[in-house]
């Protein structure tokens, strides 16, 4: 086996594994998420009126964690292609974020810039 092919397997490994964790750090991040979110729902002061928008955007925020983690587990159940989680995680970092939060914009940032470093 020649030293390129066998060089070019150990990137595309390391690349795997790489996307793998991206990947996996987003699903942490959006259960942690869904968490926080279901706990705010759960204590939100009643009685709740139908008309009650703070509230409203909770169960729309609550709609669409629930889709990605949908998404995030189908993928990660079918063994997916390296193009596939690509797109995925560069969906993910381009979505509006869920929260405020500093620590949200800046693990999409950090995706941002390993996804560019695996691209390569």
């Amino acid at each position: 086996m020649s030293s390129v092919s066998s060089r070019t397997r150990t990137d595309a490994a390391r690349d795997f594994a790489k996307l793998a964790s991206m990947l996996d750090e987003i699903r942490v991040h959006l259960e942690g998420l869904r968490r926080a979110l279901a706990a705010e729902i759960r204590n939100y002061p009643t009685p709740i009126p139908r008309c009650d928008a703070q509230f409203n955007h909770l169960y729309e925020q609550q709609a669409g964690l629930a889709r990605d983690l949908d998404r995030i587990r189908a993928l990660a159940g079918k063994n997916p292609k390296r193009g596939e989680t690509i797109e995925f995680i560069r969906q993910f970092v381009a979505s509006a974020p869920y929260t405020d939060d500093p620590a949200e914009r800046q693990l999409r940032s950090r995706l941002e810039a390993e996804l560019s470093a695996v691209g390569k």
